[in-house]
């Protein structure tokens, strides 16, 4: 073993002069990198002077060639060893660690950085020491270890403190401020960052006081304060045009266009993205090009037109495997999946999203997992495969958690409960609902939260800028009494310090009415946590009984299997507006005839639910106990039983059901129906016809009449709907208003045609579509029979 080290050192050393030897070609090509060079081989010069050279070859290369960089650093290292000259021997360690870090080699660089710190903090190097410490952030920084990585930048503030290096400092804060960001720690962030903008502003630094403006302007967008970011991109932009930089020109036009974006002012983002994509083809930025293309993509797609929105990701696409950018490789084919999605086009959506993991995977990108698994948990629900929904909503959890990607996580537990629900599995379904929901509600509480904390910086900084502004006033104040009299400058100081003195009685006064009112705060917060788990405690309970209660509920409604084995091609589309419903739907076979309806009771809810018990008991007790089968009689004793029931209370209660019921009969081919309040649809001879229902309820009514029986001859092939008013009763769309009976029928119209799980999928995709935002009004229940 040690021989082996042995012979591979001396090859090293043979080899080095070589590859040095074959870099002064394109060294040469550079005069200032050829004087250098000339510099450091030129043995009459001093030690030193020739280091000097040597380094500041090696650290222009660390980015742009960190093979070259490594390579002139090490020939820096063998020299400084051989003069004793430990500084130098320190910054060669640091520029070979850079050079790593720059190729992603990051256990490499922490050694080489390592080895730095240490010879700095032997010589007592100050600013070598920051400079590593600072380099090490940056390395922990590139692996996502934001903990480490904090941990070292302020290492490195304390220490450039001390040395009192404006530039240093402030290139500590906003580096801070940048590792805040990335922990979604925007309020920190923000602060940070404004520290180091002020001392940037003032040395002067044009170039870094837009930097600082463009991060600023970050923190504002991801808290959605729109009109905080946008007026610090428009200073950054500004700034730019000034500096006639280019392609920072073309990031804060992008960045501006987010902010519109965020602000739903398509047109103007539009505008802006178009500027940023003009000037990246003005310097043939390839990975602006893409990007903006993708931006422009998104822009369509938020306006709805998907055949721009689809032209625009597919010329990122191609952009992207030009610069075999496989990240935005992936991004692309997310967002194809995406607009193929909104265009109901769910397999060539799965084929998208199935590359886009591919490719995610690969990279070992978990955001980029995390949103793809969750987007194939969504896909799959919406398809009907509930199995596949919660095996890849299981996998996004995982992965979500992970990397604390709570808005992804939010979603996969919704996904989860989603599919939970359509396979019986109630009891998970709302543990993950009821997750989903405080997840939604920490996100909340969290974005509140950094907005107080936005708020009391903001208030911060304004009391610096008054006491900086006070200051100067002063100072200006001196200045003047200097040229007066003696006397005057007595009287002068003897008031400043009457008006010192009044100043901090004010504010010891203030500072113990701030105690008292602490004070009295603490207590009432007490009062108030003490109440909030009274509240949570009862919350616990009623939500518990409700779904007990819907259990109980479940158990009168017919099963899956049940309605499969009579009926061989049909659909239930059963949406409750909250945990238990008033609408029900109900089933019996007897004497060869099928007996289906779909109700609505009063109300919805637990009193809903409660109605809908005894509903559905007295249609029990009329077919059974008091053996009626024509669909009229059977409302009428119904209604006979459901009053003779709420007779009972002594109280006047009005509460009841309307009703949809059909009778089938495959010997006799015919079909008997009757409704009250709820009408017949169906469809026969490509036609959609309407039976009328009679216009009263299950329940009190003045001037009660007999429920009419409607006969109908079966036909193969004809389509039943039988309906509740929840449906068309729905506000949503654009304008916010209710969904109506005719919209409802041009779909079915549109769609009968197709399978009934095809047209189940597409009343809940147009259901949620125009829904939206908006909450769910009422109970809903569709039901189609398929002859």
């Amino acid at each position: 073993m040690f021989l082996y080290k042995k012979v591979n050192r001396i090859k090293a050393n043979l080899i080095l002069p070589l590859l040095l030897f074959s870099l002064l070609n394109s060294i040469s090509q550079n005069k200032m990198f050829d004087s250098l060079w000339n510099v450091y081989q030129n043995k009459s010069l001093a030690d030193t002077c020739r280091l000097k050279a040597i380094n500041t070859m090696a650290w222009r290369y660390r980015h742009i060639k960190p093979d070259t960089a490594i390579i002139l650093a090490q020939q820096e290292l063998l020299f400084a060893q051989q003069c004793k000259q430990k500084k130098y021997e320190g910054q060669a360690h640091n520029t070979i660690g850079v050079g790593f870090m720059t190729k992603g080699v990051w256990d490499k660089a922490l050694q080489f950085y390592s080895k730095a710190l240490l010879i700095f903090e032997e010589i007592n190097y100050l600013k070598g020491i920051g400079n590593c410490y600072n380099n090490i952030a940056f390395n922990y920084q590139n692996q996502r270890n934001y903990t480490k990585a904090q941990e070292y930048n302020l290492k490195a503030l304390k220490i450039r403190e001390q040395t009192k290096d404006k530039l240093d400092i402030a290139t500590s804060y906003l580096n801070i401020g940048n590792t805040f960001h990335n922990q979604a720690n925007y309020v920190k962030a923000k602060e940070s960052k404004v520290k180091a903008l002020r001392i940037f502003e003032e040395v002067g630094d044009m170039v870094n006081i837009s930097a600082c403006c463009t991060a600023i302007g970050d923190d504002c967008f991801n808290q959605a304060q729109y009109p905080k970011a946008l007026e610090y991109y428009l200073r950054a932009l500004k700034l730019n045009q000034v500096n006639e930089d280019k392609l920072r020109q073309a990031i804060s036009n992008v960045d501006i266009g987010h902010v519109y974006q965020g602000l739903a002012h398509n047109t103007k983002a539009l505008e802006h993205y178009l500027n940023a994509l003009k000037i990246y083809g003005e310097i043939n930025n390839k990975e602006g090009l893409g990007n903006c293309y993708a931006d422009i993509g998104l822009n369509y797609s938020y306006q709805s037109n998907y055949p721009k929105a689809l032209e625009y990701h597919n010329k990122a696409l191609n952009i992207y495997e030009e610069t075999k950018n496989r990240d935005g490789i992936a991004m692309s084919f997310n967002n194809l999946g995406l607009i193929s999605w909104n265009q109901n086009n769910y397999s060539t959506a799965l084929e998208y999203y199935l590359k886009a993991k591919k490719i995610y995977l690969t990279l070992g990108n978990k955001i980029g997992e995390g949103t793809i698994y969750v987007n194939l948990g969504e896909l799959y629900n919406k398809i009907g495969n509930y199995k596949l929904a919660i095996q890849f909503s299981d996998t996004a959890l995982k992965i979500t958690r992970e990397i604390g990607d709570k808005e992804s996580e939010l979603l996969a537990y919704k996904n989860i409960a989603i599919a939970a629900s359509h396979t019986g599995k109630y009891k998970e379904a709302f543990n993950n609902y009821v997750t989903y929901k405080q997840i939604e509600d920490s996100i909340h509480n969290e974005y509140n939260s950094n907005l107080l904390g936005d708020i009391k910086t903001n208030s911060e900084i304004e009391k610096r800028e008054v006491e900086l502004h006070l200051k100067s006033e002063a100072q200006q104040a001196i200045a003047l009494e200097e040229k007066k009299r003696h006397q005057f400058i007595i009287i002068s100081v003897a008031a400043v310090l009457i008006l010192v003195l009044v100043f901090v009685v004010f504010l010891f006064n203030r500072f113990k009415v701030t105690q008292r009112q602490k004070n009295i705060i603490q207590k009432q917060k007490v009062i108030v946590e003490q109440q909030k788990h009274i509240v949570e405690e009862k919350q616990r309970e009623i939500v518990d009984s409700i779904t007990y209660a819907k259990r109980l509920q479940q158990a009168i409604l017919p099963s899956k299997e049940e309605l499969n084995k009579h009926f061989s091609e049909m659909f239930l589309l059963y949406k409750p507006k909250d945990i238990v419903a008033g609408d029900f739907y109900w089933m019996e076979h007897l004497d060869h005839t099928t007996y289906i309806a779909a109700a609505d009771s009063t109300g919805h809810g637990v009193p809903g639910a409660m109605v809908s018990v005894v509903c559905s008991n007295a249609l029990n007790r009329a077919v059974k106990e008091f053996g009626l089968r024509e669909t009229g009689k059977i409302l009428d004793k119904t209604r006979e039983l459901v009053l003779e029931t709420f007779a009972k209370s002594g109280d006047e209660i009005k509460d009841g059901m309307d009703i949809s019921i059909l009778a089938i009969n495959k010997e006799s081919n015919q079909v008997s129906w009757s409704g009250a309040n709820n009408p017949l649809w169906y469809i026969s001879n490509d036609r959609l016809l309407e039976v009328k229902p009679d216009k009263q309820a299950i329940g009190k009514t003045d001037n009660p009449q007999p429920y009419r029986t409607h006969k109908i001859d079966l036909k193969k092939n004809d389509i039943y709907y039988l309906m509740t008013d929840g449906y068309p009763d729905q506000f949503g769309g654009p304008k916010g208003k209710k969904f109506k009976y005719k919209q409802l029928e041009e779909h079915l119209s549109a769609n009968y045609h197709l399978p009934l799980a095809n047209q189940k999928i597409n009343l809940e995709h147009a259901f949620n579509d125009w829904i939206g935002g908006l909450e769910q009004v009422d109970d809903v229940t569709i039901i189609g029979i398929k002859i």
